[in-house]
C-alpha cells in the first residue's frame, strides 16, 4: 500500500490494481471513499483497462482469433509495479507479459500517476502501444464516493450538481443490467440526486454526447467534492440498486458491449486506436470544495 498525502489529505493507493483505497479528509477526520460491504460492492474504485464493464459472453475477437476477458479487463487483479514514490506522487506500471498475451494481443505499457496536490487527488492514465501493429482499447476509472444516509440506505439527500444544463444521450441497458440495447434521448438536468431509484431504473446511468467538463457530488452533511473530468467521451454513474451509501463517478473511454455485439475489437463503438510507438493520456482529479 501507498500513501501519498499534503497537509490536508490523505490518499492510500492499493497496487493491486492501481486504486484508490482511501481519500481522506485530515482536517476533519473523515473517509471520503467508500470502504466496501459484502452486501453491496466490496470494491472502493477499478482501474479500467482494456475494456469497460462487460463483453458479451466473456469474449472478443483479433485478427480472427477469440480471446476471454473479464470484468473491466486485466487491471483488477494485477499487482502494479511502482516505478517511483514521494510524499506527495506514486507512479505506477504494468507492462504486457506472456500471460497478458493470451487474452489480449497487444504489447503495452499502462502508467498510473496518482498526486496529491493541496485538497486535490489527480490520477492520470498513460497507454503506450509497444507493438509494430495498431493497438486498440477502452480506459476509465471507477472511484466511489461515500455518501451520507437517511437510514436503510436512504441517499436521496446527496446529489450530483452540474455547471449547466446537461442535454446527453444515454446508452440504456437490458433487464440484467449488462449490455447495451439502444443509445437514447435523456431529459435534461442540471442536477440528479443519488437516490437508489436511479439505480433500479438504469442499472448504470451512462451519459455521452455531452462535454463533461467538471461536476461536484454534494453530500447530506455539506460536504463537496469537485470533480475536473476533461471531457471524457462517456460519464456513467453506478451503485448497488438496494445497499451502500455511495456513488461511482466514471469517466469512461470506451462501453459495455451491445446485446447484439460487433465481436471484432476493432469495430466496437468508441474503441481507441493508437499506432505503434503512440501514446494516449487521460487525467480526471477530485477535490474537497466545501468541508
Amino acid at each position: 500500500m501507498s500513501i501519498i498525502k499534503s497537509n490536508t489529505l490523505r490518499v492510500e493507493i492499493n497496487e493491486k490494481g492501481s486504486t484508490l483505497e482511501s481519500f481522506y479528509d485530515t482536517l476533519k477526520d473523515k473517509e471520503l471513499l467508500w470502504q466496501g460491504s459484502e452486501d453491496s460492492w466490496t470494491g472502493k474504485d477499478v482501474t479500467i483497462f482494456p475494456f469497460v464493464a462487460r463483453l458479451k459472453d466473456g469474449y472478443y475477437t483479433a485478427d480472427g482469433k477469440d480471446y476471454k476477458m473479464p470484468l473491466h479487463g486485466l487491471c483488477v487483479e494485477r499487482d502494479f509495479q511502482i516505478v517511483s514514490q514521494s510524499q506527495s506522487k506514486v507512479e505506477h506500471k504494468f507492462v504486457y507479459g506472456e500471460d497478458t498475451l493470451e487474452s489480449y494481443p497487444y504489447k503495452f505499457d499502462l502508467r498510473i500517476i496518482h498526486e496529491v496536490v493541496g485538497d486535490r487527488y489527480i490520477k492520470t492514465m498513460k497507454v503506450k502501444n509497444l507493438g509494430d501493429c495498431d493497438m486498440y482499447f477502452a480506459l476509465g476509472a471507477h472511484p466511489a464516493i461515500a455518501l451520507t444516509s437517511k437510514g436503510d440506505c436512504d441517499t436521496s439527500e446527496n446529489y450530483i450538481r452540474f455547471p449547466k444544463t446537461m442535454r446527453p444521450k444515454n446508452y440504456y441497458l437490458n433487464e440484467e443490467g449488462h449490455f447495451i440495447t439502444r443509445k437514447g434521448e435523456f431529459e435534461g438536468f442540471d442536477k440528479l440526486y443519488c437516490d437508489k431509484k436511479l439505480m433500479q431504473k438504469y442499472a448504470t446511468l451512462i451519459l455521452t454526447d455531452e462535454e463533461f467538463e467538471s461536476l461536484d457530488v454534494v453530500r447530506g452533511d455539506g460536504v463537496e467534492i469537485a470533480f475536473e473530468l476533461n471531457k471524457p467521451p462517456i460519464l456513467a454513474f453506478w451503485s448497488h440498486p438496494q445497499n451502500g451509501e455511495y456513488i461511482c463517478v466514471e469517466p469512461w473511454w470506451g462501453i459495455p458491449d451491445f446485446v447484439n455485439p460487433k465481436r471484432n475489437i476493432n469495430e466496437k463503438e468508441l474503441i481507441n486506436k493508437l499506432a505503434a510507438e503512440e501514446e494516449f493520456e487521460y487525467s480526471f482529479s477530485m477535490q474537497i470544495k466545501k468541508r
